[in-house]
């Protein structure tokens, strides 16, 4: 069977699995309150990719929601909200890279 080419490859987001989960939601331990709040954002965002029709653009404005407020707990606060989101999405340059090493940033 041919691969969707409109599926991502696994294996280009390897955060997505187990692993990656357990470290980037580790802080959420001892933290109950907190925990159940994003499993409620999480379940949400779930159901409206599951419900037809999509409501894929709602899933975007939460996604963007989520990074903006992620922003200011990261070392990027300080530099640039744009680097911040293009080294999540995994579409820094090398430039970028070296800029960022120079000024500090740990990533």
């Amino acid at each position: 069977m041919q691969d969707d080419p409109n599926t991502p490859n696994k294996s280009e987001h390897p955060v997505l699995d187990r692993e990656g989960w357990e470290i980037a939601l580790e802080p959420y331990e001892g933290n109950p309150g907190a925990a159940l709040s994003l499993g409620f954002n999480l379940m949400i965002m779930q159901a409206y990719l599951a419900v037809a029709p999509l409501k894929i653009q709602e899933v975007i404005a939460g996604l963007d929601c989520g990074m903006e407020v992620l922003f200011p707990f990261t070392e990027f606060h300080e530099v640039s909200y744009d680097l911040f989101v293009r080294l999540a999405q995994g579409k820094l340059t090398r430039d970028e890279e070296q800029i960022l090493d120079a000024l500090g940033v740990k990533f």
